[in-house]
């Protein structure tokens, strides 16, 4: 599916991502009747702000003509910092502690 995000990712705002599926267009209206394509998903033809962005590689329909299906994509939660002790102390425990015998008898 081809996906285009629409909105910002500004603090607490969700972002909507737009994809449009299946092929809806009827090609039997000329004769009295409802047959679709089969084409599963859209894929865009060109690249996007060119025209041919909106053109479905797969069935050769406008991207109007496919199932537009929106997501909504929750913000992430907010991130809190540590008071500066609390890192201080963290960065503290991240060290081996020192070594408990003195350097002379470890290396005798």
């Amino acid at each position: 599916m081809a996906a285009q995000p629409r909105g910002s990712r500004g603090r607490g705002r969700p972002v909507i991502l737009v994809m449009y599926a299946a092929c809806m267009r009827n090609h039997a209206i000329p004769l009295g009747s409802y047959a679709v394509d089969g084409c599963g998903e859209f894929l865009p033809t060109g690249v996007d702000g060119t025209p041919e962005a909106v053109l479905c590689a797969a069935c050769n329909c406008h991207r109007n003509f496919h199932q537009r299906v929106e997501m909504e994509i929750p913000p992430p939660p907010p991130r809190r910092r540590a008071p500066r002790a609390a890192r201080r102390a963290n960065l503290a425990a991240d060290f081996p502690p020192p070594p408990t015998t003195p350097p002379q008898a470890r290396w005798n």
